[in-house]
């Protein structure tokens, strides 16, 4: 009798063990099917300890805090916290109608005003770098280094310069009101038109009869033809030096800074990416170039593009860089759709490093530092500009 018991017991074990793991089975393959895989250990326990403790969170603020709270509200929070906490300021979650607001901006039928700018000390507002010839912001005053202070009545102080920017943009034909001020003068009201400007994103000319200037506003567009038609120009013209001027340029690709660095430099490398896990990518330059004396002018809204061009022709000692320190955003980013919230996240992927291995991040160290009054410049108050001449016209006397 007793050995029937024990042995109905071993059996019943024996199912209920079966039924566990089948179950067990099941699950785990249903969860493979989903993406969520099962893990085991000490792993699956942290995981789990720490999803738990943000729900826990969730019923703390729920029960103590002494205002309702929507569950978006804080699931968005949360989610913005994660990316916040990488501590970069170029990655971004976006919620859905952010999201639909980010990929709008790059939507070809918004158009500006015929402006390049950037952060004006910091403060949000716009400086304004660049005025393109014909351009509604040229028909209404506007002029390099004023800053545009509120757009459409809403004070864009605090804000990324990008998003300042994006509140310019809209349908062509439309207007868009802003508030400005050049130098110590009150702030002006103006309203300016929006238009599709098809600017010139280099421009040239000769300061001296030994002496060129090269403006490079963007590296977009078109802008690597008119590179090469400068240089040309520069030849034509029999050029003993060129001032190469990035100041205010905040805006392009790495990619064709490189292809204009292609037309300077001698051949090998002209910077270089690190991203996961230590993986890194060239970007080199031929050995057919133009040699010329070359001084870079460069301020604190010299960004991306604009320092891995500075940096180098600085390490490769091609030529002396004059001005400011540089803004410091040397990042390579993808963007990627959320699967269920209808969001995204911007994230950096990559950094830029200089040929000498210096990051583009923290930007680019003039070897000679000049800083330029506020205001309006012109030819002779413009010190940066005036310091590169000098530079250029002592390395054109030494040969």
């Amino acid at each position: 009798m007793e050995k029937k018991k024990l042995f109905i017991m071993c059996v019943v074990i024996a199912v209920t063990a079966s039924f566990v793991t089948g179950l067990f089975v099941y699950f785990y393959q249903v969860s493979q099917i989903k993406g969520n895989d099962i893990l085991l250990g000490k792993g699956s326990y942290q995981d789990i300890q720490k999803y738990m403790e943000i729900s826990d969170l969730e019923t703390i603020i729920n029960e103590n805090y002494y205002q309702e709270i929507e569950q978006d509200t804080l699931v968005t929070g949360t989610l913005k916290g994660m990316v916040e906490s990488l501590g970069d300021p170029y990655s971004v979650y976006y919620t859905e109608e952010e999201y639909k607001e980010f990929n709008q901006q790059t939507d070809a039928d918004l158009v500006g005003i015929g402006i390049t700018a950037g952060p004006y000390q910091k403060t949000g507002h716009l400086k304004i770098e660049k005025v393109y010839s014909g351009s509604p912001a040229e028909t209404a005053g506007l002029a390099e280094n004023d800053v545009i202070l509120a757009v459409d009545g809403a004070d864009v102080g605090g804000l990324d310069y990008e998003s300042s920017l994006n509140m310019l943009r809209g349908p062509s034909g439309s207007s868009v009101k802003l508030t400005v001020q050049t130098g110590t003068e009150a702030p002006r009201e103006l309203e300016v038109a929006r238009a599709n400007v098809d600017a010139q994103r280099v421009t040239y000319t000769m300061l001296t009869d030994q002496i060129a200037q090269i403006v490079i506003s963007e590296f977009n567009g078109n802008c690597v033809e008119e590179f090469k038609n400068a240089v040309q120009f520069l030849k034509d013209q029999g050029a003993e030096g060129v001032l190469l001027d990035v100041r205010g340029n905040m805006d392009g690709s790495v990619q064709e800074a490189v292809s204009m660095l292609d037309e300077i430099l001698p051949g090998g490398l002209a910077a270089y990416t690190v991203g996961k896990g230590g993986a890194r990518e060239e970007l080199t330059v031929d050995a057919d170039y133009f040699d010329i004396p070359l001084v870079v002018l460069v301020d604190g809204n010299s960004a991306s593009a604009a320092e891995v061009f500075a940096g180098a022709v600085q390490d490769r000692e091609r030529g002396q860089i004059v001005g400011t320190q540089t803004y410091g955003k040397g990042v390579v980013q993808s963007v990627i759709d959320m699967p269920y919230s209808g969001g995204g996240v911007k994230l950096t992927n990559a950094l830029y490093y200089t040929p000498a291995e210096k990051a583009v991040n923290d930007g680019i160290t003039p070897d000679v530092v000049v800083s330029n009054p506020e205001g309006r410049l012109t030819f002779e108050t413009d010190a940066q500009l005036q310091q590169g001449i000098t530079a250029l016209g002592e390395m054109i006397a030494q040969g």
